[in-house]
């Protein structure tokens, strides 16, 4: 289910914004500032956000560059919707957000443009083309087949994440695999050698490995093991 959070500090907008996104089946959930931001994202990072600009506190342009500049959350779409409706206000939250609504508006507005944001995302997705992963030469290809070495500790995290395609994989299962300690194998380390493995898998602006804060990683390519 496509999770959204609202952040309005208007508690009328508020309710009413969630009211109308839990009705069209979104797991919709409210914050009035950056902490409650925060608080939520520490639980699960969402696929949408719509932000006010103007809230108590941190205001919503700075909430937005913050999670275009973090790799956790760099790929959530940012909506705006807000009083501020001047051109300069339009330009600027554009340079971080995916789309721009001003105050007042038709809740109507507010969901054909989510539903147009997810639309593209989904598109974007099908029209990812198939790495391949051989895992006895410990190579990946490519879609523009281009081979890539890949050492034992990547070639075992890729079989993790076929084995469980479309989970969550948790750092403990990742060291439970290795037959490692947790508390030996250490957390920074498995995010060294997710983040390594990302990269080889980076192509143009998509994020291959998608990190869930406390939670563990989730591949959002397809790889396919092969016998070469």
């Amino acid at each position: 289910m496509t999770q959204i959070y609202f952040v309005e500090d208007n508690t009328v907008l508020l309710d009413n914004g969630l009211l109308w996104l839990k009705n069209e089946g979104y797991d919709a959930h409210g914050a009035s500032s950056a902490k409650e931001l925060s608080s939520l994202m520490e639980n699960q990072i969402p696929d949408l956000v719509i932000l006010d600009w103007n809230l108590p506190g941190e205001d919503g342009l700075s909430i937005a560059g913050k999670l275009r500049n973090d790799p956790e959350t760099q790929d959530i779409f940012i909506i705006f919707v807000t009083a501020r409706n001047s051109m300069d206000d339009r330009l600027s939250a554009l340079v971080e957000a995916d789309a721009y609504i001003t105050k007042p508006f038709d809740y109507r507005e507010l969901l054909a443009t989510i539903r147009a944001l997810l639309r593209r995302s989904n598109n974007s997705e099908q029209d990812l083309n198939i790495w391949k992963y051989m895992p006895a030469r410990r190579i990946i290809r490519s879609p523009d087949e281009v081979e890539l070495e890949i050492t034992e500790k990547e070639s075992m995290l890729i079989q993790i994440f076929i084995q469980h395609a479309g989970a969550v994989i948790s750092p403990k299962m990742v060291s439970k695999a290795f037959n490692e300690d947790l508390s030996i194998f250490e957390k920074n380390r498995i995010e060294v050698l997710v983040s390594r493995l990302r990269n080889k898998l980076k192509t143009g602006n998509n994020n291959p490995i998608r990190s869930f804060r406390n939670k563990g990683y989730q591949l959002m390519i397809k790889i396919e093991s092969i016998e070469e």
